[in-house]
């Protein structure tokens, strides 16, 4: 089958490798779509811990079930469905499954990368994380469901409310999303702080009302906004550490910050401790997803809960994967989807 292979940064190269085959209590899928995540882009520019190169990238799959073998009696989808793939899936066993950390589980099941002709779905993934693409929904939207299925987790764990003031930090793919979850929670104040104009834009269709933070400081901005009462959330949806302190000054007391964007093992960020002791603002982070927030996403897709209009703005054909890449190394798309088999 075809695949775009990953052989280290900047060298992407589609060839043929061999197909997989369905394991016991699996299923085969063929690969529709493929989303390109922040993750898979890191990984080209410079390596990542996680992936061994010469390996398949890509993780946000959507396709067509063509063969199950053996599957457990509570697998819901069937041959010739088309279904949207979580990459991973915890044990619900382990000490931290049963505190329901789920996305922090140390034994789940993975599927291997989805920018090939066929993923191979162990048993785990097809019992506990493939689901059927709601009738009506473009498969290429479906392909959201598993970053917006970790937007949904940020969201949860940091306890946005009805009514309340977000703060997000960087509108990316991931920012964008972040910003209809909390829509969709019910926040009333959507504040977004992001450089570039044409995201800033995009963000203010969304109902945001947004700061160039080249030009003036999001926390300053926030708090002026808000008569000096803060954001009650804050999503830092960029890898910069600096952005982290701007987060702690933005938030209000009581408030919340959450470390969204992935930062290298080793960065150190700098808080005040006035603002944590005092003020009780509370630094957390998030990080994936568990499979309710992965079936919840989809749900939510389907039923146009979100608005995501936009968020795709790049589809390559699997024989322009390295174009793909480039392209959103780049930065010149917002999101950027792999087509790579059938799509209905």
């Amino acid at each position: 089958m075809r695949a775009a292979v990953y052989h280290g940064p900047g060298d992407l190269v589609v060839e043929q490798i061999l197909k997989p085959e369905a394991m016991p209590g699996g299923a085969l899928l063929e690969v529709s779509y493929c989303g390109l995540c922040g993750t898979d882009i890191k990984t080209y520019r410079r390596g990542h811990h996680m992936f061994t190169p010469p390996c398949v990238l890509g993780h946000e799959v959507v396709g067509r079930i063509v063969e199950m073998k053996d599957p457990h009696a509570s697998v819901s989808v069937k041959e010739g469905d088309f279904v949207a793939v979580a990459p991973y899936v915890p044990c619900f066993v382990c000490p931290l499954c049963a505190r329901g950390r789920h996305e922090l589980c140390g034994h789940k099941d993975w599927i291997d990368g989805g920018f090939a002709e066929y993923v191979a779905v162990p048993a785990g993934v097809l019992a506990k994380g493939t689901f059927r693409v709601p009738d009506g929904l473009d498969l290429r939207v479906a392909a959201l469901a598993e970053p917006l299925a970790c937007c949904l987790n940020a969201v949860t764990d940091s306890g946005v409310h009805m009514g309340d003031t977000v703060l997000v930090i960087g509108a990316g793919p991931m920012g964008m999303m972040m910003l209809e979850s909390c829509k969709a929670a019910g926040a009333t104040r959507l504040l977004v702080s992001e450089p570039d104009e044409l995201r800033r834009s995009q963000a203010q269709r969304r109902g945001a009302q947004t700061v160039d933070p080249g030009q003036t400081s999001a926390a300053a901005w926030a708090n002026d906004l808000t008569g000096g009462a803060g954001a009650d959330v804050v999503f830092v949806c960029v890898g910069a550490a600096e952005a982290v302190g701007e987060a702690m000054a933005a938030a209000g007391p009581g408030g919340t910050v959450n470390v969204f964007g992935g930062l290298s093992g080793g960065t150190t960020i700098s808080v005040d401790a006035k603002r944590v002791h005092y003020d009780e603002v509370t630094l957390t982070g998030s990080f994936g997803f568990a499979p309710e927030h992965f079936r919840t996403a989809l749900a939510m897709l389907a039923s146009g809960r979100l608005n995501v209009e936009g968020i795709i703005t790049h589809e390559f054909g699997l024989d322009d994967a390295a174009s793909a890449f480039e392209t959103a190394a780049a930065g010149k798309c917002l999101k950027a989807v792999i087509r790579v088999g059938k799509d209905g």
